[in-house]
């Protein structure tokens, strides 16, 4: 794949002007799809990969994303024969014996297994989810190949702690390999979330799931990708939604659903956003939330010497690094950008920007960033910044989100129509 890019790039350098114009975005977009097809054939780890690389508006060129954010749901399927042999590895008899009706065809398939639309033999309507086969050994390469690539950049990034983020990768991600246990993330988000006004779970049928099949209520919906073609307004309405799901879930019940991409995400026709995947659920510990609460009320306080203090304490910032506290807080707070005015618009310059600010490797950053790290425990909150910026900087989304975390670290009474709504629905929590 590499090297018909390169091959195309040169060939691409051959003409000039407008010829050579046309030539070079013919190359993008050929590369883009020969990326995109080669890591969704590939499955696993790398497909996960073109996912999050397909949310980094401003970073990969424009038709590059495009084309990776058919990974998101519309992966190249398997055949129909794998599906029956996961069905009777795992249950002793074909899909057409478990259920009623069984659609062959997948209405998505994604990195780790595809969904099929069913229906029980009590009618409810269910989608499955099967895990591809071989996903597991194929992962287990794949995550090889990143430890090694991460202890070299943890040569070149002194403050860089690979050991625990090698492990938060390989433990989580295998993890979400077990259907069973998302199954079980699943029934707990639902529980929480139960009679909410904008947050919908699709209930699990545990009876039914096994370690490869996962069988859930099927929700309509319009994908979130449909969000942006929206107003402005619906826009905003829906990226509060999510915005606030993501981080209330991490303040109030120290749980994290760390896989944000819009294939995950559906559009109800009633206003409710649905969560659709929870393979990926981190728990985290009090004291870890309470460090994170810390540091946010040194951003909102400006005390930058006492948010030195309390980024060294969370982890991210190597404790004696050699700059001074402005410097520091220049390069790093992008970061905290969204949170750091009253009215904040995603753009996705913005998301961009803080991408590029946390992965620089060279100059004044890249020399910070060698006395940065991920604290053990937390690299996914990384990525769900990320993703959300990047899904929010598509949307143009402009929100309060200032005092939405606020309402989180502080407590302090629902600062919107929609916050009223979901203290008014949330389990332990009123207006």
């Amino acid at each position: 794949m590499a090297a018909r890019a390169a091959a195309r790039w040169a060939a691409s350098r051959t003409a000039f002007g407008e010829r050579g114009r046309e030539k070079r975005q013919q190359a993008v977009l050929r590369t883009a799809e020969d990326v995109t097809r080669t890591m969704g054939e590939m499955k696993g780890a790398i497909m996960k990969v073109g996912q999050v690389l397909s949310l980094m508006t401003g970073v990969v060129p424009e038709e590059m994303a495009g084309q990776l954010s058919s990974l998101q749901m519309q992966a190249p399927p398997m055949a129909f024969e794998l599906v029956e042999a996961v069905f009777r590895e795992q249950y002793g008899r074909g899909p057409d014996r478990v259920f009623a009706q069984f659609e062959r065809v997948p209405f998505a398939a994604a990195s780790i297994g595809q969904v099929h639309r069913a229906r029980l033999t009590t009618g409810e309507a269910v989608a499955v989810k099967v895990q591809y086969p071989g996903v597991r050994e194929a992962i287990d390469h794949d995550l090889a190949n990143v430890s090694v690539m991460l202890r070299a950049a943890g040569m070149l990034a002194r403050g860089l702690d690979v050991g625990p983020i090698v492990d938060d990768l390989k433990t989580t991600i295998r993890e979400e390999l077990d259907y069973e246990r998302e199954a079980a993330n699943q029934a707990r988000f639902g529980e929480l979330y139960r009679g909410h006004a904008f947050v919908r779970i699709p209930d699990v049928y545990g009876d039914l799931t096994t370690k490869r099949v996962l069988v859930q209520e099927f929700i309509e919906g319009e994908p979130f990708s449909s969000a942006v073609l929206r107003e402005q307004r619906i826009r905003d309405d829906i990226a509060e939604k999510v915005f606030r799901f993501a981080f209330g879930n991490f303040y109030r019940h120290r749980l994290f659903n760390g896989d944000p991409h819009p294939g995950n995400y559906l559009l109800c026709n009633d206003g409710r956003v649905a969560f659709l995947d929870f393979g990926c659920v981190v728990a985290f510990e009090e004291q870890t939330v309470e460090r994170f609460r810390a540091l946010i009320r040194t951003l909102f306080d400006g005390d930058l010497e006492a948010w030195r203090s309390a980024a060294e304490e969370v982890g991210i910032l190597q404790r004696g690094a050699p700059f001074r506290t402005e410097t520091l807080y220049e390069h790093m707070h992008w970061f905290w950008k969204p949170i750091l005015s009253d009215e904040v618009i995603f753009t996705r310059e913005l998301a961009a920007e803080m991408v590029r600010r946390n992965t620089q490797t060279t100059g004044e950053g890249g020399t910070i960033n060698r006395h940065l790290n991920i604290p053990p425990g937390t690299v996914f909150l990384t990525r769900i910044n990320f993703g959300l910026a990047g899904m929010f900087g598509a949307l143009e989304a402009r929100g309060p989100w200032r005092q939405i975390i606020g309402e989180y670290v502080y407590g302090w009474e629902p600062q919107t129509e929609l916050g009223r709504a979901s203290a008014a629905t949330s389990v332990g929590l009123s207006v």
